[in-house]
């Protein structure tokens, strides 16, 4: 992690910007002058005035409690109540959601709610801005003060609630309550579940939600945060009339954050017949961020360093691990307010445990043993004081988004906002005072924790038998006896180079396309170049280069191939490492990507105009003299070893193969056995390589540069690669015909709904534009008529497009829902789509075509999407006439092509139905 991440820590919930302003008009505002306030009840605000950001506005209210500060009898409460305030309120009596419904708001979209261990969030993006401040103050008000929590609204509410819990059922939500359970034993976390359970959400009283919400929804315990074009004196203005009446009251002391440290070895097991997770964990548990600590730049620094240096150090082992290990990973972790976790965890095949064990203990005894090495830690730190130059020779300039999440990351962390340019002077100020022994210092202070676990994940439901602490103990003591050598010491960084280019080929044809810019190239060995000159390049060439080399083709086996394809590109030319690769693309800047698809072979990169050479270069060394690295494979076949080992009883898995039979009929290949896999070779794999990177290929290049500058290359490291043809690829479409599926197999208690459906129709742009549109209109019908009418989901998910390759409209459709209901609300979601085409309005479709054109205005500039259009283009018209085309696209966004493409988004003639339900609904 370098410095700028440490300062970076991921936000956990979604950003909520407004989207009136497309990105092609964003500009960056500069460091803000941030104030903070507290009213005289304790209510406590920040407000963030950005300049030029043209009425845009986030707004956040952060209520300090969470499932950890519920009692025993409010199990969910927390989250339950995050519900209910959207609810009826007394100047809201049929509720904010529908009086912000009213004023243009839509859910996810402008307004949305989280609730977490230790603290509730409501986020709220006003669809106009600033002006809508005064409202938006006032809904929040309602929502933390005046909220009605009535009986007959939470007996609605419960049903979203419930489909809500549902959707997080499986097995990485039971995996996760497993580790909260080991992590933070001793503590009130493993007890109290966000969600709750299902009988506390059908269950709770809505006496017992009025009951949490007074003694929590105090004005000292809220704050709030205003980001955006806001005027100060206004805003503060507003804040003191909307939230000075809210009553001060004092909240309960809290001492239940920390887990009860103790000296302990625990043992414990992680294991779910879905998971294929298979590691042996050690881990320490000790005080580390005390309320002083916490805000030390200094202690923070020094745990960043000692962290990046035992990092460095563990991973170097890796090439000394028996076959059973993969790799070695060291991570650390707050578990409460002011505990925190540092776990050393080894990748297992499985059966390997008990040895992975031993490779634990002995590389902590070698940690223990010998020092930190010190040209790490003098390395590290010159790397953050160089990205801390860097700030400050910058000035901190940002877009809305960017500064949204950059300052809500630190606010909910109850820290103050400091600039980029005086964090980087503090951390260079503060750098030289910590020298390699502070750092082993702090290292063996972490190790010398006595309270300690050692965890075993144990894939699917294979047996294995825990080891008494005692011989754990034992173990420890066997390798504190035993001789070690130091640590491996890094091998010298290679920057090898790519092999020699002893042939050229010729540009044979050339054929220029004036209107678009764009140039046609015929090499000698076939293959042909479309080169786009754009100013959007700028200085550097954008590559994509596609043949019909897809797994499925004739003369390719489709998983070896696959494979093949992913080992290649993580490995580089022959004899390279995959840490030779790395080294090498961050020498010369560059990337460079493998993607495999049923029906093609992509490979991608990006470089500078000045690094072309390589970028070609290292292309041509990846079709002509590939090579696989032993180590990235062997790390490949324990993970594809432990998924096939898990295959046979994973509902998942079970689910997948029904799916596809009942979309595709038999399968078009059969999946590797696990013998097939162990003796797979690198050699084996090669062969499959070479075949697909053999086809002939087409290469669309986007550069604002000379030809003279690109002819030599090209025809020195491109039309030199032999090519050779490489079969048909065999079809494997989805079956005509209307087939449904019951399957009793899941373990959760609810019902998957999974539909998919096509229509056959040529692709056309204008025809692409008004599917997409017909989508987020059938998108907005179905949630309303699932979620808010029939109270039946939480979540649904609907992808439609126009499958170019295929000439289809695909659409899908996924939801969850109690058991009970799963015909009711498909039949629902069947009559939504019959009745779309009437439900869509002028109003509708004016709305969505702005949201194209503003959209439009930014993706004109935005290579991803020029590139993308050539490439279509090109596969169909065989030249670049869409590139011009795209100004009229919106022309096609009308009610009556909208409506007839509404359509054909489901096609009941040619649809799939698959509801898998728990287990005990089986007759």
């Amino acid at each position: 992690m370098n410095w700028k991440t440490f300062y970076r820590l991921a936000i956990t919930i979604s950003l909520l910007i407004a989207s009136a302003i497309s990105q092609a008009e964003e500009i960056k505002s500069p460091l803000p002058i941030i104030k903070e306030g507290v009213l005289a009840n304790g209510f406590k605000y920040t407000l963030v005035p950005l300049e030029g950001q043209k009425k845009r506005v986030d707004i956040r209210l952060s209520v300090e409690v969470g499932s950890v500060d519920e009692q025993d009898n409010e199990s969910g409460v927390a989250h339950m109540v995050e519900h209910m305030v959207f609810r009826a309120s007394e100047a809201f009596p049929q509720g904010v959601s529908t009086a912000l419904h009213q004023q243009g708001w839509v859910r996810a979209q402008h307004y949305n709610a989280m609730t977490n261990y230790e603290r509730t969030t409501y986020m709220m993006s006003p669809p106009a801005g600033g002006r809508d401040l005064a409202f938006t103050l006032q809904a929040l008000n309602q929502m933390v003060g005046h909220a009605s929590l009535l009986p007959r609204d939470l007996d609605d509410e419960r049903k979203i609630i419930l489909e809500e819990w549902r959707g997080k059922l499986g097995v990485a939500e039971r995996m996760n309550q497993q580790r909260v359970q080991a992590i933070r034993h001793g503590s009130r976390y493993p007890s109290r579940p966000v969600m709750g359970s299902e009988q506390s959400i059908k269950e709770t009283p809505a006496s017992v939600l009025q009951t949490f919400y007074q003694r929590w929804y105090r004005p000292a315990n809220m704050r709030l945060l205003l980001i955006g074009d806001v005027r100060i004196e206004e805003a503060e203005r507003e804040i003191k009339r909307v939230f000075s009446a809210l009553p001060n009251v004092a909240v309960p002391q809290r001492d239940y954050y920390e887990p009860r440290l103790q000296p302990q070895l625990n043992v414990m097991r992680l294991q779910d017949s879905q998971s294929g997770s298979s590691q042996v964990s050690f881990v320490y548990r000790f005080e580390g961020n005390d309320a002083n600590v916490q805000s030390n730049l200094r202690h923070r620094l020094l745990n960043q360093i000692t962290l990046s240096a035992l990092t460095r150090q563990v991973r170097r082992q890796k090439a000394a691990l028996p076959p059973e290990v993969g790799s070695l990973v060291v991570r650390k972790s707050d578990i409460g307010k002011t505990t925190v976790a540092l776990g050393f965890f080894a990748d297992v095949m499985p059966g390997g445990h008990d040895v992975a064990l031993s490779v634990l203990l002995q590389e902590l005894e070698r940690v223990k043993r010998y020092p930190l090495r010190e040209r790490d830690i003098i390395d590290i730190k010159s790397e953050i004081r160089e990205a801390a130059q860097q700030m400050v020779s910058k000035p901190e300039k940002r877009y809305f988004a960017d500064w949204v999440q950059q300052l809500a990351t630190v606010w909910l962390q109850g820290r103050p906002y400091v600039g980029s340019r005086q964090r980087a002077q503090e951390v260079m100020a503060i750098l030289a005072s910590i020298t390699p022994q502070d750092v082993n210092k702090h290292l063996q202070n972490w190790l010398s924790a006595t309270d300690t676990l050692v965890q075993f994940s144990v894939p699917g439901v294979t047996p294995f038998t825990l080891p008494q602490p005692d011989a754990i103990r034992a173990q420890q003591q066997q390798w504190a006896m035993a001789a070690l050598t130091p640590p491996r010491v890094p091998e010298a960084k290679v920057i090898p180079e790519l092999p020699s280019v002893t042939q050229s080929g010729k540009r044979t044809a050339v054929k220029i396309v004036a209107e678009q810019n764009v140039e046609q190239w015929q090499l000698s060995n076939g293959d042909r170049v479309v080169w786009l000159r754009t100013p959007e390049a700028d200085k550097k060439i954008y590559l994509t280069a596609i043949s019909q080399a897809g797994y499925m083709a004739g003369s390719l086996n489709p998983w070896q191939s696959q494979l093949a394809s992913q080992l290649v590109s993580q490995s580089g030319p022959a004899d390279w490492r995959a840490e030779d690769l790395k080294n090498w693309k961050q020498e010369k800047s560059l990337s460079l990507s493998i993607n495999q698809e049923a029906d093609r072979l992509t490979m991608s990169g990006q470089a500078s105009v000045e690094q072309l050479a390589d970028l070609l270069g290292l292309y041509r060394a990846l079709n002509v003299s590939p090579g696989i690295d032993p180590d990235v494979m062997k790390e490949s076949m324990m993970r594809l070893v432990r998924q096939r080992i898990n295959s046979e009883q994973s509902v998942m898995d079970m689910r997948s193969r029904e799916i596809a039979m009942l979309r595709f009929g038999p399968p078009a290949w059969q999946e590797p056995e696990i013998t097939q896999l162990k003796q797979l070779t690198a050699s084996t794999l090669m062969a499959q390589w070479h075949k697909a990177s053999a086809a002939p290929v087409t290469y669309y290049l986007l550069a604002d540069m000379d030809g003279e500058q690109l002819l030599p290359q090209v025809e020195r490291y491109l039309a030199s690669i032999p090519r050779r043809p490489i079969g048909e690829i065999r079809s494997h479409l989805a079956r005509e015909g209307r087939r449904e599926v019951l399957s009793p197999i899941s373990i959760e208690p609810r019902a998957d709904i999974r539909t998919w459906s096509f229509t056959p129709y040529t692709w056309t742009p204008q025809a692409a534009v008004q599917v997409s549109i017909a989508r987020n209109l059938a998108d907005k019908y179905l949630k309303a008529s699932l979620r808010d009418d029939a109270l039946g989901i939480y979540r649904m998910r609907l992808d439609s497009g126009l499958e170019d390759s295929r000439q289809r409209i695909e659409t899908e459709v996924s939801f969850t829902s109690a058991p009970e209901r799963a015909q009711e609300l498909w039949k629902l979601a069947e009559r939504v789509f019959a009745e779309l085409p009437a439900k869509i309005t002028r109003e509708d479709v004016d709305e969505q075509k702005q949201q194209f054109i503003r959209a439009e205005q930014g993706r004109r500039h935005d290579l991803p999407t020029i590139q993308r259009r050539l490439i279509l283009s090109y596969r169909h018209y065989d030249d670049p006439r869409y590139l011009t085309d795209v100004a009229q696209l919106a022309d096609s966004i009308t009610l009556e092509g909208v409506r007839a493409m509404s359509t054909r988004l489901f096609n009941p003639q040619n649809s799939v139905l698959y509801i898998s339900l728990p287990r005990e609904a089986q007759e």
